[in-house]
């Protein structure tokens, strides 16, 4: 069930979309204000309460470090778990493949200025709320939560964080409104003209006990204003995260509500109720009995009505909440007299039976990244995500069979075939392509077929059009044998394994995986089995091979079989590539190997240097037939790629 809220529409035969709030706005939580800010050090002019807040809970408000970013957050357990924002642990790449992506190494800093690495157990955008976990070596002081539904606007509440990472700050102020629901956010938020600095992200709002009612969120773009999540809805993702790693939401799909304001209860003729002002034919929940223009007046039993946005915002976000496969029961009215001059409005009353149905991932709109994955093949310089409900009403799209293009970058072969971005693929190599997966099979079945063009069929707005994509197959050059690549995983969780199967894929090459493991997971959780153990590689026709990384990469720094593969390799003029933590096999593998240029994963620097390696810490690094990266993000990645395969080409044959 989708709020539809902030429109202004009365029209029901309308789809309205929500208003967006920029991402832009709360990453740094950039608040200007003339207010006094005290630190730890200096509580002079702070009242009593203020004072006392400040000693209380400064033990448990930590500072979060990353790789590309800093914000606070709090603690919530004294076993280690901390509650922070999501957008202070998400990457907020535009250009990610994954929208929800997060910082690999994640520190958090405590008051007495201790540091440990942080696991990310769950985090979501919208509402914009991660929770981490910690491995402390004592008992940690935990804040206490409170209650946001029994705060009022015109409590006084004090904000805490850690403003650029250098020094805690509380400031103080009241809850000017605890119902804006006009920012484009999944629920309410508390207004408050508690001073917000840069860096306060994730930091709790208190009230006078102590007790955490809000967190620190959305600055107010210098309006004197910022913006916090309610701890409830904070405590209901923890739990969420904790059970399913992220948040589940429900839903009864295909539907908008709205609320009934006066207007439109005095055109109705109708007191009480939320109206239904759109209803996909032929939708799960219009199969159910639901129609446009019916009015709910009931759930369960229980009597449902809505005046204000805030209102339908609360009815909307504790269906949100509900476990995912719940009956639920929706009683209606029906109107089937219109109110007119002298006639009186009718009704009839229906009961509909069904259950609740897990939501679709967010679809991205304006600054709001979404959570759709994009299936990206850069060598053909194309990218498509799937299609959903929302998606289709969105962006006006004819219909839901298909894949979106997301990506079609210039002088690519995606560009030379005239793709464009929002152009619905239909068929591959006449094949139907009703959703991602059978995209990426008959894609990839065709670039592994190495075919000099694939055939496609593209809906553009109102208009179909026949095209066809020519890869380029650089690793498999005209009337030459294919580049034959030995990829070597150590675990099924290996980092950046789609980005090197689809490398691979795109450019012709032909690869075989050899784990000590029995598969690995791929892009929307599609498993492909290992083709070869190290120990079965008893001869060696590769022309290279490419070492994985992952959370076990040590387990193959001395694994025997792998290092007689990459000595081999060494001795016999092979291509060696080598991503994160994997670069230390080749010094294990051949000690004379430490004279060549290395880099590797920053954490495993320090082995690189013990064993008197020749390591330059660069992102990639080339020296002859050995090509090493850090493996830091998949931008490295990319351009470790492009330098093994520029040392393929220039491989004899």
């Amino acid at each position: 069930m989708r709020n539809v809220f902030n429109m202004g529409q009365n029209n029901i035969t309308s789809f309205p979309i929500p208003k967006t709030f920029g991402i832009v706005c709360y990453l740094c939580l950039i608040l200007i204000s003339h207010s006094v800010s005290f630190t730890q050090e200096d509580i002079n002019g702070l009242d009593e309460i203020g004072a006392r807040l400040l000693k209380k809970v400064d033990p448990s408000v930590v500072t979060i470090q990353h790789e590309k970013g800093l914000g606070s957050g709090f603690i919530i357990s004294p076993d280690g778990y901390i509650i922070t924002n999501g957008h202070v642990i998400s990457l907020l790449d535009r250009d990610s493949e994954d929208p929800k992506e997060v910082a690999r190494f994640i520190t958090v800093i405590m008051s007495d200025e201790k540091r440990y690495r942080a696991k990310v157990i769950g985090h979501s955008l919208d509402p914009d709320v991660a929770l981490l976990k910690i491995e402390p070596e004592q008992t940690l002081s935990a804040i206490d939560l409170g209650d946001s539904d029994l705060v009022r606007a015109g409590n006084r509440v004090y904000a805490y964080g850690s403003p650029g990472g250098l020094k805690r700050t509380l400031t103080a102020g009241i809850l000017s409104n605890i119902e804006r629901i006009d920012l484009g956010t999944f629920t309410r938020v508390f207004q408050t003209d508690a001073p917000i600095n840069p860096g306060n992200s994730g930091g709790p709002l208190l009230n006078e006990k102590g007790e955490v009612i809000g967190m620190n969120t959305y600055g107010g773009r210098g309006e004197g204003i910022g913006f916090a999540i309610q701890v409830n809805v904070i405590k209901v993702l923890k739990e969420h995260f904790l059970k399913y790693g992220r948040f589940r939401k429900s839903d009864l799909p295909v539907c908008f509500w709205q609320h009934l304001d006066d207007n439109l209860s005095f055109a109705f003729g109708i007191d009480k109720g939320i109206l239904i002002n759109f209803v996909e034919d032929g939708s799960y929940i219009n199969q159910a009995g639901l129609q446009t223009g019916d009015i709910i007046t009931e759930i369960d039993g229980q009597k449902v009505s809505a005046r204000t946005e805030a209102e339908i915002s609360d009815i909307t976000w504790n269906l949100t909440i509900r476990e995912v496969g719940n009956p639920i029961t929706l009683k209606i009215a029906r109107p089937v007299i219109p109110l007119s001059g002298t006639k009186k409005a009718s009704f009839t009353e229906h009961i509909i039976e069904t259950m609740l149905l897990e939501d679709e991932p967010a679809v991205e709109f304006g600054w709001q990244l979404g959570e759709l994955k994009e299936l990206r093949y850069d060598d053909l310089g194309l990218g498509v995500k799937e299609i959903t409900a929302m998606t289709q009403y969105y962006y006006e799209l004819p219909h839901r069979k298909g894949v979106r293009v997301v990506r079609a970058q210039p002088n690519s072969a995606a560009s030379r075939a005239d793709i464009q971005i929002r152009d619905i693929i239909t068929s591959i190599n006449n094949q139907p392509i009703n959703h991602i997966r059978d995209f990426q099979k008959e894609i990839e079945k065709s670039l592994s077929e190495r075919m000099k063009f694939i055939p496609l069929v593209i809906q553009r707005c109102n208009f179909t059009v026949k095209t066809a994509l020519k890869p380029f197959y650089d690793l498999a050059p005209t009337n030459k044998p294919r580049k034959k690549i030995l990829v070597c995983l150590p675990s099924q969780e290996a980092e950046h394994f789609e980005l090197v199967r689809r490398f691979l894929i795109t450019n012709g090459a032909q690869y075989l995986l050899a784990s000590d493991t029995e598969n690995v997971t791929t892009f929307d959780n599609i498993v492909i089995k290992i083709g070869i153990t190290f120990g079965e590689i008893l001869s060696f026709n590769y022309d290279g091979i490419i070492l994985m990384t992952g959370k076990n990469v040590k387990d193959y720094w001395n694994h025997p079989d792998v290092l007689r593969i990459v000595k081999y390799c060494l001795g016999n003029k092979k291509a060696i590539g080598a991503i994160g933590g994997a670069s230390l096999a080749i010094i294990n593998a051949d000690p004379q190997a430490s004279g060549k240029k290395l880099t590797t994963a920053e954490e495993y620097s320090s082995v690189m240097l013990e064993k008197k390696a020749n390591y330059t810490g660069k992102e990639v690094q080339v020296d002859g037939l050995i090509i090493t990266t850090t493996g830091f993000d998949n931008k490295t990645v990319k351009t470790f790629l492009n330098s093994y395969k520029d040392v393929l080409i220039g491989l004899s044959d």
